[in-house]
């Protein structure tokens, strides 16, 4: 058996299997993502490409330094005549496959996945290590409701925080929930209750009817620093940074601000969210807000925040406060954090392994620098060996 386990780890990490991987994702990701699908829309509706031979040129170019069918070239845009990038610029843009497939799998294995991976125990990791992160009202797990200390209660105790707290929203997140999808937000109005949009009403018989087919975590909705709800009050807009802990020597790599708009109560590009770019050094924002469709405001549509100029108060705080809590997760080399900024400090609400590129390099531009990516080859050749 044990024999059997090593060759076909073997037949799946050797070069021919990942050119059948690639190949596949090639001929499926834009079917089933989203994103890749608007992109490939966007490019045959342009009306302004640059010249058929120079896209040819410049994606081959792309092609033949990362070892992969260049699917990026049309998710960021890099065919419109406006983005003419010198060579360096075009190849700083990682292409998701290897990002996700090759790259950080070298890093990372999935040993330690399940820490992350369902909030549940992430709220349990995190406390456990004395990171700061949002109050928990409970937890649905198998369909019972328990304490953050996995003490079983009764919705009559649940009933009974909500009342003494009086907290104005809460939010049910799907403990495996990714961009938004999927969680509950309750406003409480005037007859003091929680009610949804949808007029869903948070009592037992709704926790129930989910708590069947899913776990979850009940939390309050926070207090948001001032200074960022003056950009867009509706939602809590969170911090995406990345950290990089090689052997000790941490690094943050880079940082978006997510902002809801147009309403909504959520900050997530894929929920119509847009990305700010913030200067790590500094805490100076972007120019100019970007949409999961690579549209770039200089305001906010809502809120008609000038973004130009704006400088985020208490960047040194939050920085800090990352790179103490990275520091408490060794067994991670590369993070992607979320973090809200309340008006008592940062707070951790996730870390990813899996986090969004997309997100930075629609706002930030290519990566490949910043993730100090010379050779793309050593990864084609090494996948699956460090990790």
């Amino acid at each position: 058996m044990i024999r059997f386990k090593k060759t076909f780890r073997k037949i799946r990490n050797s070069y021919l299997a990942l050119r059948l991987m690639e190949i596949r994702h090639r001929l499926v990701y834009e079917k089933s993502y989203k994103r890749m699908s608007q992109a490939m829309r966007r490019f045959k509706e342009c009306r302004n490409k640059k010249p058929k031979s120079q896209i040819r040129k410049e994606m081959k170019l792309c092609k033949n330094f990362w070892g992969c069918y260049p699917l990026h070239y049309f998710r960021y845009d890099l065919y419109k005549r406006e983005r003419q990038l010198s060579e360096r610029e075009l190849l700083n843009y990682i292409p998701e496959f290897f990002f996700y497939t090759l790259f950080l799998p070298f890093y990372d294995s999935e040993k330690y996945s399940i820490l992350l991976a369902d909030k549940n125990i992430t709220e349990q990791f995190f406390r456990s290590l004395g990171i700061p992160h949002p109050h928990t009202i409970c937890k649905l797990i198998n369909n019972h409701i328990y304490t953050s200390q996995l003490v079983e209660i009764s919705y009559k105790d649940v009933k009974e925080e909500l009342t003494e707290r009086n907290y104005q929203k809460v939010f049910v997140k799907p403990v495996d929930g990714q961009g938004g999808y999927g969680i509950y937000i309750f406003n409480k109005n005037d007859s003091r209750q929680y009610v949804t949009k949808d007029n869903d009403v948070l009592n037992e018989e709704f926790l129930d009817k989910i708590g069947a087919k899913n776990d979850y975590i009940i939390q309050p909705g926070l207090d948001q620093d001032p200074e960022i709800s003056k950009i867009y009050p509706d939602s809590m807009n969170t911090f995406r940074i990345t950290t990089e802990n090689k052997n000790g020597n941490l690094r943050i790599l880079c940082s978006v601000l997510r902002i809801g708009r147009g309403g909504n109560q959520v900050d997530n590009i894929s929920q119509d969210g847009l990305v700010l770019k913030i200067d790590i050094d500094t805490g100076k924002v972007g120019d100019h807000a970007t949409s999961e469709q690579c549209e770039y405001l200089e305001k906010h549509p809502d809120a008609d925040f000038i973004f130009k100029g704006y400088k985020i108060l208490n960047w040194n705080k939050t920085k800090k406060f990352v790179r103490e809590s990275a520091k408490k997760l060794p067994q991670f080399t590369y993070l992607g954090w979320d973090i809200a900024l309340t008006k008592n400090g940062p707070l951790a609400i996730e870390t990813n392994l899996g986090f969004g590129l997309d997100l930075y390099q629609v706002a930030l531009g290519g990566l490949r620098e910043i993730f100090l990516i010379s050779n793309p080859q050593f990864y084609w050749k090494n996948r699956g060996k460090r990790a």
